[in-house]
Formats: C-alpha cells, sequence, structure tokens
C-alpha cells in the first residue's frame, strides 16, 4: 500500500538543483566570522571581573547551600582520566633500601643521612 509513495531514486539527482555552486555560501547573511571569539572573549572577561569581585564568597556559598553541585562542578575540573603511574618499579633494591633507611633516620630525628643503616638492611638483605 505504501510502497509507491517513497519511491526514491540513487543517483542523487534529485539534489543537484540544491548544491551550492563553488564558492557559494549555503548562508550568506549567516553570523560574521570571528564573532563566536569575540563573544567567547567578552564573556570570559566579565566572568573573570565578576570572579575578582564576588569569587570566594560565591565559592563558599555554593559549598554551603547546594554541596552536591559543588562537587559537580569541582568533579567536572578535574581531569577526566588520571595516568596511574610506578616510580618505585625502576628502582634498584639498593635505592629502595637507601630510601628506606633515609625515611627511618628522619622519623626517629636520627643525624646522618641514613647511609649506615641502609648498609645494614642490604647487609641482611
Amino acid at each position: 500500500m505504501w510502497r509507491g509513495l517513497f519511491v526514491s531514486n540513487n543517483d542523487g539527482s534529485h539534489l543537484k538543483a540544491t548544491r551550492f555552486k563553488p564558492g557559494q555560501s549555503g548562508n550568506p547573511g549567516g553570523r560574521p566570522v570571528g564573532t563566536r571569539l569575540k563573544i567567547t572573549a567578552l564573556f570570559l572577561n566579565k566572568l573573570a571581573e565578576d570572579f575578582e569581585t564576588h569569587g570566594k564568597s560565591a565559592i563558599v556559598r555554593a559549598r554551603e547551600e547546594d554541596p552536591v553541585g559543588y562537587m559537580k562542578v569541582v568533579a567536572g575540573l578535574l581531569p577526566k582520566q588520571v595516568e596511574q603511574t610506578k616510580p618505585m618499579d625502576d628502582l634498584t633494591d639498593a635505592e629502595l633500601v637507601a630510601g628506606i633507611a633515609l625515611l627511618r633516620a628522619r622519623l626517629t630525628g636520627a643525624a646522618g643521612d641514613g647511609a649506615g643503616e641502609a648498609a645494614e638492611l642490604q647487609k641482611a638483605h
């Protein structure tokens, strides 16, 4: 019943009359070049001015009055993907032992750089 109503030719001849000629704009009265950039710059400047005046109090008010919205903004500012690195994997066993000894020495308030304890730990290891 409906089959005859939607006849389509696949050669594109129905589009030829509406195609733009080379160098012809599809929207000759459209947005002037650079308008979007100008509006964006104007908006960001006004936002920066407002933030200088009201920024800290607005942040405090947002955190107190709408903590969920506040956290959404904070989360939106964080990087989308965090690269996980393992810098300790690049250290040798001797370097790890020396680092542990240094940290122990600093935590206990001992003088020196922990080299003596590192040597003892390395002998035991």
